[in-house]
């Protein structure tokens, strides 16, 4: 895609594992639900569907690897043993000038910038405790896992040209983490 044609945005929820990204995800998609010009990607995931976590489209690991190669899938990245994708067609939703709203890797944020020029990276963050706290809770993981995803730190790094940044520390009722980011997404940048 090439900037010049890129007039929508795409909005980069990024955070470690546990800050509780899908949650206010899923409350700002429900306040802006009469919005048509935002849509909430749903990402491809080689991990089975499961009500408590992530809403997501789930794949086999070879089926992903044949939908890669078929260029489904606008961005993707590896993470903790899953390939994770988003859809290729949430271009058209950026060059009819919508606003996509995507959980993405914090290591595809350049990736991001060069396919979607309209950049706005929303950093979702919270205090060790919290992420260590909630990674426990949801039961997906344990002990030496839990401890790995933590550990896992990688360094915010927001692409020259990124059209805005922000964060939302996460660490108090979701409905307050989830009011920030549908202020950052309905914040729509005037030109």
């Amino acid at each position: 895609m090439s900037p010049e044609r890129a007039a929508g945005r795409l909005v980069a929820v990024v955070g470690p594992s546990g800050a509780g990204k899908d949650t206010l995800l899923r409350l700002a998609a429900q306040a802006l639900a009469g919005r048509p010009d935002v849509v909430f990607a749903r990402r491809v995931v080689t991990r089975e569907a499961d009500e408590a976590a992530e809403d997501h489209d789930a794949m086999e690991p070879d089926a992903f690897a044949a939908a890669s190669r078929a260029g489904a899938f606008c961005l993707e990245w590896s993470a903790h043993g899953l390939s994770y994708g988003l859809p290729a067609s949430l271009l058209e939703t950026v060059r009819a000038g919508g606003t996509v709203v995507a959980n993405l890797s914090r290591e595809r944020l350049q990736a991001a910038a060069a396919r979607f020029p309209q950049l706005v990276v929303v950093e979702v963050t919270a205090p060790r405790a919290v992420l260590l706290a909630r990674l426990g809770a949801r039961g997906r993981e344990e002990g030496a896992a839990v401890a790995a995803r933590l550990e896992r730190s990688v360094a915010l790094r927001v692409p020259e040209g990124c059209a805005a940044r922000h964060t939302i520390r996460n660490d108090r009722e979701p409905a307050a983490g989830a009011a920030e980011l549908v202020a950052i997404i309905a914040d729509r940048p005037a030109g």
